[in-house]
């Protein structure tokens, strides 16, 4: 008898927290969503355009969950023995290397081969100047400077004074007395009352040509300038026109084109200026501007 109170007592308790558990849950539930339709009421009582685009943004998310999928398998096709072989035979592989441009060919054509270990002085692997040595001013120590007691002793003194780092511009390092004192060399050099030091070919001409030419001007360029001219055209916002390499009757042809775009802003108060930019010794070719 008292086992079988035990057992009524027990499934009695069981039936209770269940019912106290689902009535928990029921609980929880109402006040969940209670809690969303009071704040859907008072997001969405001024902005009904919010209400539409939410819809819309939940109409596409059901639209593209249940829409079919593409299967690659379906779209397959099967080409039979004879037509594989005709494709095969029409395939022609691309060249791993581009044709050369005229341009391309005739600074392969002016390259010029040392016969012989590269120094100050090398010998031409075509015999020319009779066979006799020449000045390599495609190095940077054409003047042996690199191999002068004296200047190794000024580059220890410096390094000591200024120490030394990857680089030494006065973009990087700011503005020192050897910089200001080579500048003054560079202005007495050239006749002038003063001179500006840049580090490399980079940066002198993408400072000086967009200094001159701006947005609006005319640059009528060669077309055989180093990469480094090229970038400074045309970032300088300027409206560019090229002409052949040293084709001095090409560069008029240009200009005259110029001049008539230009005929029809005469009446203006200011017109946009003209440019003519080339190089007096060719950094790809070597060739010499006939500046003459």
């Amino acid at each position: 008898m008292d086992s079988s109170v035990f057992e009524t007592t027990a499934a009695a308790s069981e039936a209770e927290g269940g019912t106290t558990q689902r009535g928990l849950l029921r609980t929880v539930w109402d006040f969940t969503f209670r809690m969303i339709l009071r704040y859907i009421k008072n997001s969405y009582k001024d902005d009904p355009f919010r209400t539409f685009l939410e819809a819309c943004l939940i109409g596409f998310i059901i639209w593209y969950i249940t829409k079919q999928k593409y299967n690659i398998g379906n779209n397959e096709i099967v080409l039979s023995e004879k037509e594989i072989d005709e494709l095969v035979e029409e395939w022609r592989p691309e060249p791993l290397v581009p044709e050369l441009t005229d341009f391309e060919r005739e600074m392969l054509d002016k390259s010029v081969l040392i016969d012989g270990p590269n120094g100050t002085k090398v010998h031409l692997a075509s015999g020319g100047s009779n066979n006799k040595p020449v000045l390599n001013f495609t190095s940077y120590n054409f003047l042996g400077l690199a191999d002068s007691p004296g200047l190794e002793t000024r580059a220890i003194g410096t390094l000591r004074k200024y120490g030394v780092g990857s680089c030494g511009p006065p973009g990087f390092y700011g503005t020192l007395d050897v910089h200001m004192e080579l500048e003054k060399q560079v202005a007495a050099f050239i006749g002038h009352s003063a001179a500006i030091l840049y580090s490399q070919a980079f940066t002198t001409t993408l400072s000086v040509v967009p200094c001159f030419s701006k947005r609006g001007d005319f640059i009528v360029a060669d077309e055989g300038v180093s990469f480094a001219v090229q970038q400074a055209v045309l970032l300088s916002r300027s409206k560019v026109h090229w002409f052949k390499h040293n084709d001095m009757a090409d560069l008029e042809r240009v200009l005259g084109e110029v001049n008539k775009q230009l005929a029809g802003r005469r009446g203006k108060k200011t017109l946009p200026r003209k440019f003519i930019i080339t190089e007096g010794l060719f950094h790809n070719t070597g060739d010499i501007a006939p500046l003459d």
